[in-house]
């Protein structure tokens, strides 16, 4: 058997070994792996980068968790022209059903 055959009978059992393995577990393991050797700064430097808005592919989801939405105005807080938006909408108490 040569080199390239036996790495080959080794990633099929070792996907096999994966297959076993909770979802979320193998990709722990996966992602411990890629971390190994990796600075907390170069890991950080990583997330930002991904997480960047330039870098996000069209048609991504995004999370707005961590932002303030003014019902009132119908726009977030910290969004462009928010300060001079008008109120569109009736108080959230005052919404009739």
């Amino acid at each position: 058997m040569t080199d390239s055959q036996h790495g080959a009978v080794e990633q099929v059992e070792k996907t096999d070994e994966q297959a076993e393995q909770d979802p979320d577990q193998q990709t722990d393991q996966q992602t411990d792996e890629r971390a190994e050797g990796q600075t907390d700064e170069e890991v950080e430097q990583e997330r930002r980068e991904r997480l960047d808005p330039d870098n996000r592919p069209e048609q991504a989801e995004v999370d707005n968790t961590d932002r303030e939405f003014d019902e009132e105005k119908g726009m977030f807080t910290d969004s462009e022209g928010y300060e001079e938006a008008e109120e569109r909408f009736p108080p959230m108490g005052e919404q009739g059903a």
